[in-house]
């Protein structure tokens, strides 16, 4: 779109790459891209948040992860987690062509095996994996972020129907928002349409 001035086209080569290596890998392969007119959200966010430290969970080829580390600048690292070792190394050599990598960790593993070890506290969280696996994240949330980080959290079509309504995990996705909505560490609100939320950490 013109009005976001060339900023939704940012690493659109790579938004590219990981649809093609779906398509080649077939309907087993679960790298799905975040679509390009959310790009400008992470400089918003990066910016609100003076971001110094950011985390994601699925990264598959990188490409929202290369986005939130350009959006943040090189004064900010990035920590992605990412469970299939094929999709791990394409996103690092991603990072490596793009010149990313002294700002972006990729840490191998599955999310609820990452959390745990990880240790201080970061400005903004992605969630683009597992949803199955969102209710158990929130103690993690708590713990890794601070008053006035962000949290945005997608993968909730399940829940909401339209191309996911048939996906399984409904339950899992309902537990995960009732509890985030209940939670006093944070306010959050679920963007219609599009199926994220997005939570403050109070």
């Amino acid at each position: 779109m013109k009005i976001y001035a060339g900023r939704a086209d940012i690493h659109l080569d790579l938004y590219r790459l990981s649809n093609q290596h779906r398509r080649k890998h077939g309907r087993d392969c679960d790298m799905y891209p975040s679509d390009p007119l959310q790009a400008p959200l992470w400089t918003v966010l990066a910016s609100l948040t003076h971001a110094r430290r950011m985390l994601e969970i699925g990264c598959g080829h990188g490409y929202t992860t290369a986005l939130m580390a350009s959006a943040a600048g090189p004064k900010c690292h990035v920590d992605t987690i990412e469970e299939d070792p094929l999709h791990a190394a394409l996103a690092e050599q991603a990072f490596q062509e793009r010149d990313l990598s002294k700002q972006i960790t990729v840490l191998r593993g599955r999310g609820l095996s990452i959390l745990p070890k990880l240790k201080g506290r970061y400005d903004v969280v992605f969630l683009d994996g597992d949803w199955r696996e969102y209710p158990r994240y929130i103690p993690h949330l708590r713990r890794l972020t601070r008053p006035g980080s962000v949290i945005v959290t997608a993968n909730l079509n399940p829940l909401f129907g339209g191309w996911g309504r048939r996906l399984p995990g409904k339950p899992a996705i309902q537990s995960y928002l009732t509890r985030l909505v209940k939670d006093p560490h944070f306010r959050t609100y679920v963007v219609p349409g599009e199926w994220h939320s997005i939570s403050v950490r109070v």
